[in-house]
């Protein structure tokens, strides 16, 4: 919760209730829980009462506001809380009220604080941009456009339609309800508001700009804009201003320039409210401080200088300062200054800061700036915290509730919301299905194909094992052709070397024998060689043999070995074919399980598709016989809001009645209000004549005799005290009041005869003479008429005094005396009530036992009423016999003991006996008719005696008859009548004659008293001559007489 802005505190305690009025008119009141130091909530006060409220939610960021806020606020403040209240003007409140609008539960309690302007063309004067984007970051706007007369200019969210469109049919609109209105005689710019079934819209004309806004159907479109409002005023403007020098005004003021003047001409252009420019300086380096209605805006200053140099140099000695009024009608701003950071309280801060050091100066003159501008620094704060917090922008619920269940409301803004999140659901929950059908194909697809590859897995292992069989006997073969091809290579080897050596053999034989038969020429020598020879001839044939037969297994092995590999090529040419095949098919079973794959996901998705078109068809169904139902309830309520509408305007006609009457009460309010405002205008200059008069008195040397003498009536103290307390015991002071009036009166007689000095004598004229002329005998003469006045007032006014204290003494002791004698006549009364003395007599008197001054009446009457009841009591104990006489003796006597007391205190007399019905017969004090002459006393008011005079309140019933004159000679009786011989009928006639005889002796017919004695003086000698024996049964009258007894038996007086 932000804070309010600066006031003067009121420290006093608050008292809140609905009936209670504030002791202040105008301001604020905070609330504040527990030991934060942040407010919790506000109150806002108008004339006495709290009409505004403000309050942090329990959850969430949405402020509270109006009567919502209110019982949040009395919620929490159930626990430990203080309140603190702040004094506004009217005008400070209506500042508050423009920010804060939403605080207000009632219209009327804001006419007067806003001005006139229109809240919608404030906001059209801001940038359009902002303001859309500002809409479009609201919930409950569907969309908004600016057009500028008919063109589109921007716009932002869901609109209804094409922009374009909608831009040239607005124009239209705006246009046709120009000339409507003008038609009507309405002119002028405004705005429209349509509401229908599921939606609202707003439009805003300011000049050839007009404003769209597609809103839902609950919003509270003057909250909206405010809210708007509030957002933009508190964005920081970037906008360059253009620094341009003020023209020189009227000067209003002039000096060397410091802090202190600086402050002293801020006061004095607050205080004149002055539209113009504070300037420091007069060449092209001068400083201004942009003031508009005495509140600075802006500074202006050198370029390239900051703020705080600006400050500085504006502040030094060598500056001189001129306050400049500039004409009426000029209009300033915050862009009229060159310092774009310019704000009140950065400019305060560094004004009591920039040339001080010490922290108590500093402070004082924080503390000047406040005074002057603490509420307008802290409107700056509120309206930068408004712009950073939200309020609810909905309708409140004003109507009567219907009877019955009763149903929450939904916002139109949150339920279309929610029908694009379903439909967005449902869209997705489609795609769902098809992404899951899709993975479960996949998934299948990838099942199938583990399987045909497990499958040609295992086939391709078979075909593996076997060309691996082939390709060993391959290798065993290519072993042994490779060992064959060795061996027959080492054979060729062996027979060329044999036949090479054979041929070598042959060659050495040949020459070994040529020679051998050259040498020896011997036959047996030629036959061993030629033996020799032949051997070897044999082994060489052996040897050929040998190599013809292993050329010819070479041979055989070969072809062997080129059947195989034949063998083998043809056993993988049988493989790839295989291959071949195998793939091939495998290729077309995918392909068939592909189209079978894909023809169940579409026959999937085609029944996904069903099922939710199913689903949507049911819930339009359902939402169908909802509306259905809904459009009854609706139909039943608008019956209902009909016949409520009916009962309204009947209560509004009646209210208007009222009205009319209030109006006419106001008016009379209104002049006496004028006449009072006249009455109390007379009573202040009676008032400075007063003080002049007292002035010009404190010269008077009889005058300061008065004026300085405190110790004169310092005994009155005591006095006074038993003055209060007679005040406080519930009895009439009246004569006692009466008495101090007439003390009062005596003491200014004495005054006035002190006062006597020639008045020549104490003249300011003379007394100026004398000083110029002698002024030893000016003040010679000063002195002794000082001292006689003094000397006169010690003695003859003290003396004065203190008798007449001694005569109001006297006079309480009286009063007391008589409150006392007042308690017992009321006992009194109330025991001859119970004995059967007229009631309404009885409670006439009774009603005067509080008045001390109507105690002579009272108690003559009560004696009157005390011997009609013994004149009762002696006839019947006459009828008695000898022991219930004696038992009524004891009531005699207790009766005739207070007749005694009533004789013995003087009341009963034509003239009471004290100072107190002395003065209540004269209006004289004991003092003033024993020391004060004849001649020279004060008159007294024939209106004072009246008041003091003491008659009976219903004078005519308390007393109702005068008390006669009874003749003390005999007169002659007529005999008694025959048929009153029966006792009992004679006691009971007796009973009923004695009532009728006491109320006829009330009246005022001589004649009928006497004539109805006569006849109960015959009755009783009747009665007397036929009683022989006492009565033994007990009346109603016994009763009453034994009890009245046994309770005044313990009276003590």
């Amino acid at each position: 919760m932000f804070s309010l802005p600066f006031g003067p505190s009121y420290d006093k305690e608050i008292v809140l209730s609905d009936n209670k009025i504030i002791p202040f008119d105008h301001g604020a009141i905070s609330t504040y829980i527990g030991r934060r130091k942040t407010p919790a909530g506000h109150r806002l006060v108008r004339g006495g009462r709290v009409v505004g409220w403000l309050v942090e939610p329990e959850d969430g960021e949405i402020l509270l506001c109006g009567l919502e806020a209110k019982e949040r606020l009395e919620l929490i403040e159930r626990e430990n809380h203080k309140l603190k209240g702040m004094v506004w003007s009217i005008h400070a409140l209506g500042k508050v009220a423009k920010v804060l609008p939403e605080a207000f539960a009632f219209p009327a309690d804001k006419q007067g604080l806003l001005p006139a302007e229109d809240l919608f063309h404030q906001l059209m004067a801001r940038d359009v941009i902002s303001i859309l984007d500002a809409l479009d970051e609201r919930l409950e706007v569907r969309g908004a456009m600016a057009v500028d007369q008919g063109i589109l200019v921007e716009y932002r969210g869901d609109l209804p339609g094409i922009e374009e469109d909608l831009a040239v049919q607005i124009g239209e609109t705006l246009t046709s309800r120009k000339s409507m209105a003008e038609d009507l005689g309405l002119g002028g710019a405004g705005h429209w508001i349509l509401n229908t079934g599921d939606g609202a819209l707003l439009l805003v004309e300011a000049g050839n700009l007009a404003l769209a806004i597609w809103t839902e159907l609950e919003v509270n479109h003057h909250k909206l804009v405010n809210a708007i409002s509030a957002k933009i005023m508190g964005q920081l403007d970037t906008e360059e201003s253009p620094g341009q020098k003020l023209p020189s005004g009227f000067v209003l003021r002039k000096g060397k320039s410091g802090t202190d003047a600086i402050l002293s001409m801020l006061q004095t252009a607050m205080e004149e409210k002055v539209t113009g420019h504070l300037s420091a300086g007069k060449s092209e380096n001068s400083i201004q401080l942009v003031i508009s209605n005495g509140l600075p805006l802006g500074l202006t200053g050198p370029e390239g200088l900051s703020f705080e140099d600006a400050l500085e140099s504006m502040t030094s000695a060598q500056k001189t300062l001129e306050l400049h009024r500039l004409a009426a009608g000029t209009i300033l701003t915050k862009a009229t200054g060159s310092f774009q950071d310019f704000s009140l309280s950065k400019f305060c801060s560094l004004i009591s800061t920039i040339r001080t050091r010490t922290e108590s100066r500093q402070q004082t003159i924080q503390n000047k700036l406040e005074v002057l501008f603490g509420f307008e620094i802290g409107l700056e704060a509120l309206i930068s915290d408004r712009s950073k917090v939200e309020f609810d922008v909905t309708i409140d619920d004003v109507s009567t509730p219907l009877e019955g269940a009763t149903q929450v409301a939904v916002s139109a803004g949150m339920r279309r919301a929610y029908e694009k999140a379903e439909h967005k659901l449902m869209a997705l929950e489609q795609e769902n299905a098809t992404l899951q059908l899709k993975l479960e194909e996949s998934e299948k697809s990838r099942l199938a194909s583990k399987i045909s590859a497990d499958d040609a897995n295992v086939q391709s292992s078979g075909l593996i094992e076997k060309l691996e069989s082939s390709t060993i006997q391959i290798d065993g073969f290519q072993l042994q052709l490779t060992q064959l091809t060795h061996e027959k290579e080492e054979a060729v080897d062996r027979a060329d070397r044999l036949t090479k050596r054979v041929n070598e053999l042959e060659y050495q034989l040949n020459t070994r024998a040529t020679e051998l038969a050259r040498a020896l020429g011997d036959s047996k020598a030629s036959a061993e060689l030629a033996s020799k020879i032949e051997e070897m001839a044999n082994k060489e044939a052996l040897l050929s043999a040998d190599i013809t037969l292993h050329s010819t297994k070479l041979t055989e092995i070969r072809d062997r070995i080129d059947g195989e590999e034949r063998r083998l090529r043809l056993l993988n040419d049988q493989v790839e074919a295989a291959r071949d095949k195998h793939r091939r098919s495998q290729s077309e079973l995918i392909e068939v399980e592909t189209r079978i794959n894909s023809n169940e996901l579409h026959l999937k998705t085609v029944e996904a598709e069903a099922k939710i078109a199913i689903d949507k068809a049911r819930e339009s169904q359902v939402r169908a016989e909802q509306d259905s139902s809904r459009r009854e309830h609706i139909q039943m309520e608008l019956k209902e809001l009909m016949e409520e509408r009916r009962n309204l305007l009947r209560e509004i006609g009646d209210i208007g009645a009222r009205r009319g009457h209030v109006e006419a009460e106001l008016t009379g309010l209104i002049e006496q209000t004028e006449a009072l405002t006249d009455a109390h205008e007379e009573a202040l200059s009676d008032i400075q004549e007063a003080e002049v008069l007292r002035a010009r008195l404190s010269e008077e040397p009889l005058a300061q005799a008065l004026l300085n003498d405190t110790d004169t009536f310092a005994a009155l103290g005591p006095v006074i005290e038993r003055l209060e307390h007679a005040r406080m015991l519930g009895y009439s002071v009246t004569m006692l009041d009466r008495a101090v009036e007439r003390v009062l009166q005596v003491i200014q007689q004495t005054v006035d005869h002190v006062a006597k000095t020639p008045r020549h004598l104490l003249s300011n004229e003379v007394m100026a003479l004398l000083e110029r002329q002698v002024p030893a005998t000016a003040g010679a003469v000063r002195g002794l008429a000082r001292w006689s006045v003094q000397q006169r007032l010690e003695h003859q006014l003290g003396e004065t005094v203190s008798h007449l204290i001694l005569d109001l003494e006297t006079l309480l002791e009286d009063y007391d005396r008589s409150i006392t004698m007042l308690r017992r006549i009321k006992n009194v009364l109330e025991q001859l009530e119970k004995l059967g003395a007229p009631q309404e007599q009885i409670q006439a008197l009774m009603v005067n036992c509080k008045r001390p001054e109507s105690l002579p009446h009272l108690a003559k009457e009560t004696r009157r009423l005390i011997q009609e009841a013994l004149d009762d009591i002696h006839i019947e104990s006459d009828l008695r016999d000898a022991g219930s006489a004696v038992k009524l003796e004891e009531t005699i006597v207790a009766l005739e003991e207070l007749i005694t007391q009533l004789d013995a205190s003087g009341l009963t007399d034509e003239l009471p006996m004290g100072a107190l019905w002395d003065f209540q017969r004269e209006g004289l004090l004991p003092w003033e008719k024993e020391s004060v002459p004849q001649e020279e006393r004060l008159d007294t008011d024939d209106d004072v005696l009246r008041q003091i005079s003491g008659t009976l309140i219903d004078h005519d019933v308390a007393i109702k008859s005068e008390t006669s004159t009874i003749s003390e000679n005999w007169e002659e009786m007529e005999p008694p009548k025959d048929e009153e011989a029966n006792h009992q009928t004679h006691s009971l006639a007796t009973d009923s004659v004695v009532t009728d005889t006491t109320q006829v002796s009330q009246t005022n017919h001589d004649d009928d008293e006497r004539a109805k004695l006569e006849d109960e003086l015959a009755r009783l000698d009747a009665r007397w001559e036929s009683r022989k024996e006492p009565r033994t049964n007990t009346s109603n009258s016994e009763v009453i007489l034994h009890s009245l007894e046994d309770e005044l038996s313990g009276v003590e007086w």
